[in-house]
């Protein structure tokens, strides 16, 4: 695990993982490794949003105003990249994590240690437990992937 606070999100980044130490707040899983940083998730997905010309509140207004997802809202942090992450639970809880859903390959439930509980697999071959039950967790990718086929079928219209 490195420190690199020059991180930013993008197309290899796959979770945001809040962290309870005095110097780190948030754990990044990406392709490329593990990063530890002294940002909020919420201020990584801000100033992801920024890159491109929203805000983290302005993307989820306009998914909200688009679709029918008034509570645990994916977030469009690239439209153009079709780049989504959902939350695993309310964004202003700090127990938050994000979760980036072009590298789910699957889950399993972790029934046996708590009902509860979801094992995310990513295509890569790593996976992380989430407090999820299956249904909601299915829930969620369902809702991203229709906001994902939008981003990819809906041509950027510039009058």
């Amino acid at each position: 695990m490195t420190n690199d606070e020059k991180y930013q999100i993008g197309l290899t980044t796959k979770a945001l993982i809040p962290v309870n130490d005095p110097i780190h707040r948030t754990k990044v899983l990406d392709e490329t490794g593990e990063y530890m940083l002294s940002k909020t998730c919420k201020q990584l997905l801000e100033e992801a949003c920024i890159r491109e010309l929203s805000t983290f509140n302005g993307s989820l207004a306009a998914v909200r105003k688009l679709f029918p997802y008034k509570q645990l809202t994916p977030l469009v942090i690239s439209r153009s990249q079709a780049i989504i992450a959902f939350p695993t639970s309310s964004p202003d809880d700090y127990s938050c994590a994000w979760i980036f859903s072009s590298h789910v390959h699957t889950s399993h439930t972790l029934a046996t240690v708590d009902p509860t509980s979801m094992l995310i697999h990513f295509k890569d071959g790593t996976f992380i437990p989430v407090k999820l039950s299956y249904y909601s967790l299915e829930k969620k990718l369902a809702r991203a992937a229709v906001i994902r086929n939008y981003c990819l079928e809906s041509p950027l219209v510039f009058a």
